[in-house]
Order: structure tokens, then C-alpha cells, then sequence
């Protein structure tokens, strides 16, 4: 019964997702169609020209290779490996989701950034408030892919910076270690 109900609000939230405008606040829909070359184009935005091609025929050669969708119901279908893109490097760490509260924490050497909303806390919309080790803060809009156990997102921070996100383990595999090998962030 509780993966009928889940069904039925995943396709509840496609539908209206799909007709509606996104509410006041968000930078996209709900949930969306995500290809292979969306995921690649996040994650491999921040590199220069010469190194973009490589990255992202490397994303696209990972979405090709046959994996078994062995990952129970339950735990890892509302958490998982995430990747934030910011300042043009690669955080990554673990996202835990539910309709009414979600968090992540990402790290990139000493530095991290987290964020998240807690519906039961008195949040009243889906933006993950966000905040960094350098004192940045700001919001985050994550966008489902399809099948609800991957997906997309922004960040954005006060100053104006903003960040790709990429998130699941269609997408990722895991975090650690990062699938992407050739771009494995190096520490500073």
C-alpha cells in the first residue's frame, strides 16, 4: 500500500507540475524529464572548454553502461549520493528526503555547505534554506526526475552566486568515490 500511495503522488505532483506554473519562489517545476545530457551538463559546466567535451562524453558513457536497479524501496528511495557545483568545484556528500523534510550536507576538503526545510519546523515551501562554512547563505530548488529518486537543482546564494546540482543514484552512483573519475574534485 505505501508504494501505491507513493505512486499516486508522484504522478499527482507530474500532473500538476506539469500544467501549472511553478510557485512563486522556485526556479522550476516539481519534476521534469532529465537526460543524461542534463545530468552531464551540471556537473561538467564548471570546466574549461577543453575539458567540458571529455567530462561530459565521460557522463554520457557512464548512462550507457547497463546497471541493475538493484536499490531496495524504502531508505534509498528518499536519500542518496548529491553534487553541488560551486565556485567551480565539486562538493559532494548525501542527500535524505521526504515530502515534508529533506536535508543535505556536501563537502569539498574543509569546506561544506548544507542545507534543507522542515515542513513540521513551520517551512512553508519546498526551498531548501541553505548555508556554507564561508558564511554564504542562500536557497536551493531541487527538481525530481520522473522516476522521483533522482534528479536536478539550483542554488542560489545572496551574493548572487549560483550552483548546479545533481542528485541520486542514476545519476551518481555513489559519491564517494565520485563516478566521474577524471574529474574527481581534488581537495585544497
Amino acid at each position: 500500500m505505501p508504494r501505491f500511495a507513493a505512486i499516486a503522488t508522484l504522478a499527482a505532483t507530474a500532473l500538476i507540475s506539469g500544467c501549472l506554473p511553478p510557485p512563486p519562489g522556485h526556479f522550476g517545476s516539481f519534476v521534469t524529464s532529465v537526460t543524461p545530457d542534463a545530468y552531464g551538463q551540471r556537473l561538467c559546466r564548471h570546466l574549461d572548454l577543453e575539458d567540458y567535451s571529455a567530462c561530459l562524453s565521460e557522463v554520457l558513457e557512464y548512462f550507457e553502461k547497463p546497471s541493475p536497479n538493484d536499490l531496495p524501496y524504502g531508505h534509498h528511495s528518499n536519500a542518496g549520493p548529491i553534487a553541488l557545483v560551486l565556485d567551480r568545484r565539486v562538493y559532494l556528500g548525501r542527500y535524505d528526503g521526504s515530502p515534508l523534510v529533506t536535508s543535505f550536507h556536501v563537502t569539498h576538503g574543509n569546506q561544506f555547505c548544507q542545507g534543507g526545510y522542515d515542513a513540521f519546523a513551520g517551512s512553508t515551501d519546498a526551498i531548501l534554506a541553505v548555508w556554507c562554512s564561508d558564511g554564504r547563505r542562500g536557497r536551493a530548488d531541487l527538481t525530481s526526475a520522473l522516476d522521483g529518486r533522482n534528479g536536478i537543482g539550483l542554488l542560489e546564494l545572496e551574493d548572487g552566486t549560483r550552483a548546479e546540482i545533481v542528485f541520486g543514484y542514476t545519476a551518481l552512483g555513489q559519491a564517494e568515490p565520485y563516478p566521474y573519475v577524471h574529474w574527481t574534485p581534488p581537495t585544497d
